[in-house]
């Protein structure tokens, strides 16, 4: 019996178990294939939907230009006003400070006005002491007053907003020509006072004064009325020679001329830079005036 078993097994050929078999996988893979497309398939549908949209209507795409131009429109205008703003702020700034500067340079320059007026009459009463030849009389008066002749306060403008308009172009921010115009007549007088008295600050020819000086005063007599503790104060600048005598003056001619001349030229000198001094704070006061009123500043 297990003879004849083995015999059919035997007549049972290889090839036809192996075909089986490959049929059986094929089978098995053909169905994993088809279902793995089904579901590739489903999942393309399921993610890309229909792209075929209708077509709008025309005035959906004029509705999206006007849109558009209106939001261009606003950004423009928008960009418009703040710079506009911008210049308005930036105009203020610049005045209000040229307004301090300009108030500043009043007070200054009247306290200037008045110093070279009290030089000025010191400068006089000299020369009418000369003039009548009554020296030993004011011996020590004219010690202390040719002490004046080594002092001279020039006044400085601040003139900080100017020079950062002039540097800057800042005047453009003003709108107003007739401020503007002013300003430039005040600080250009102020640049022609400049030159002026800042000439007799520097003191020149101031050799031959001191050569003169020698011949005519003592030399310690003069120092000592020298005050170094307030010499920025006019008033204080050299030291009253009260309950002193010094030498007396020397009386040659020739130099009492001399020292006449010099103090005179001096007095010319001062009474000039009183005058530029003078027209700078009418022009400065018109000009604060003008600024309030254009700019409402207080």
């Amino acid at each position: 019996m297990a003879d004849i078993i083995d015999k059919e097994n035997l007549d049972t050929p290889t090839s036809i178990k192996s075909e089986n078999s490959s049929a059986e996988i094929i089978s098995t893979t053909d169905t994993e294939t088809i279902n793995t497309n089904q579901e590739t398939e489903n999942m393309e549908v399921h993610h890309h939907p229909n792209l075929h949209h209708k077509p709008k209507p025309w005035t959906e795409y004029l509705l999206e230009g006007l849109m558009i131009f209106i939001a261009v429109t606003l950004g423009f205008f928008a960009e418009q006003l703040r710079e506009h703003y911008i210049e308005i702020n930036t105009e203020k700034q610049y005045v209000e400070s040229l307004y301090n500067d300009l108030k500043m340079d009043s007070l200054t320059i009247q306290l200037r006005i008045e110093e070279k007026k009290w030089i000025e009459s010191k400068f006089d009463s000299v020369e009418t002491i000369l003039a009548l030849n009554d020296i030993s009389n004011n011996n020590e008066f004219i010690y202390y007053v040719q002490k004046y002749l080594e002092f001279n306060e020039v006044f400085t403008s601040q003139d900080v907003t100017y020079q950062q308009l002039k540097s800057s172009g800042g005047f453009r921010f003003l709108k107003n020509i007739e401020p503007y115009k002013k300003v430039s007549d005040y600080y250009n007088l102020y640049a022609r006072y400049q030159e002026i008295d800042g000439k007799v600050g520097m003191r020149e020819g101031i050799n031959e004064t001191m050569a003169l000086e020698s011949k005519i005063f003592n030399a310690k007599d003069l120092a000592s009325l020298g005050n170094e503790k307030t010499s920025k104060n006019i008033y204080e600048f050299a030291l009253r020679p009260e309950g002193k005598k010094f030498e007396p003056i020397k009386r040659n001619k020739e130099d009492l001329n001399l020292l006449y001349l010099e103090i005179d030229n001096a007095n010319a000198r001062m009474k000039v830079s009183n005058v530029f001094l003078g027209w700078l704070k009418r022009k400065g006061v018109e000009l604060i005036n003008e600024l309030k009123k254009e700019y409402r500043l207080e």
